[in-house]
């Protein structure tokens, strides 16, 4: 038998937004206007009773207040989306609610120009046929190769070298959902929206180490990552073979929502590369 108030409850949560969904912020603000609320109520009351009684009836808005907070999220409907839409970025950061899978919005080059440096090193050169940039045949039959020889596991301490990255501490590559972190103990160093683009990622670090020795020693590891982000969007066939395709997306956690271009390998359904919009 179920427990009528227990059901009651449930029928009254909302577990997209309590729990380890909790959007904080969206909790901070609500317990601020829970707190205004219940002094309004109490004042309000105060002029047709007793001081005492008036301060319970304030305390008890507030208590329900912090319930519904408690049970829904949120208090004020819609609260959610005010601050997906409002609230700016530095304030859901101060708050530890960065996007889930921090990414570069366009234009950000990371302390390097990655199309300038790729050019420069000739991985990429302009295309014969239209107006745009296309991958180097030779450097793109050199990274093929390579990708052949990385396992679909890559090595964390692998991954530490190609980036040039301290070898003080254990690494360790850990599993997201699709995407993957290298972690350093408690400190994530880097992320990957799949295990191929990882794998993709090591493989030109390899080839672009061999065809531009000095240029690429040059690169601090951050440096290096926005290099090989760039590189990414040239990838003409995805490892496992078959196209690559492109498509744009929302991203959306609990507290924010951001557009996205992806490019996702057709066949296996692995994101190659995520590249933040708006």
């Amino acid at each position: 038998m179920v427990d009528s108030h227990s059901a009651g409850l449930d029928a009254l949560r909302q577990p997209e937004y309590t729990g380890e969904n909790r959007c904080w912020p969206c909790t901070t603000v609500n317990t601020l206007i829970a707190v205004v609320l219940s002094v309004v109520v109490a004042a309000a009351a105060s002029t047709a009773l007793a001081t005492s009684t008036a301060a319970g009836l304030g305390l008890v808005v507030f208590l329900l207040s912090l319930a519904a907070i408690w049970l829904r999220g949120y208090l004020v409907p819609g609260t959610p989306e005010l601050t997906k839409r409002y609230m700016p970025e530095w304030l859901l950061a101060w708050f530890g609610k960065e996007p889930e899978h921090p990414l570069p919005k366009a234009g950000d080059v990371r302390e390097v120009e990655p199309e300038t440096f790729l050019s420069a090193a000739g991985a990429i050169e302009p295309c014969e046929d239209i107006d745009d940039l296309c991958l180097n045949a030779d450097f793109a039959e050199e990274w093929d190769a390579v990708l052949a020889e990385t396992p679909d596991e890559v090595d964390p301490e692998e991954v530490r070298t190609v980036f040039g990255l301290d070898g003080d501490g254990e690494y360790d590559i850990e599993r997201y959902g699709e995407g993957v972190v290298l972690q350093r103990g408690a400190q994530r160093v880097g992320e990957w929206p799949s295990q191929t683009a990882l794998r993709v990622d090591v493989a030109g670090a390899r080839v672009l180490a061999r065809t531009a020795t000095d240029q690429w020693a040059e690169l601090d590891p951050v440096a290096r990552g926005a290099v090989l982000n760039g590189l990414r969007i040239f990838l003409e066939e995805c490892p496992g073979g078959g196209p690559v395709e492109m498509k744009e997306e929302t991203v959306e956690s609990c507290c924010n929502s951001y557009e996205v271009v992806a490019l996702i390998c057709a066949e296996s359904g692995d994101r190659v590369l995520e590249q933040r919009v708006s």
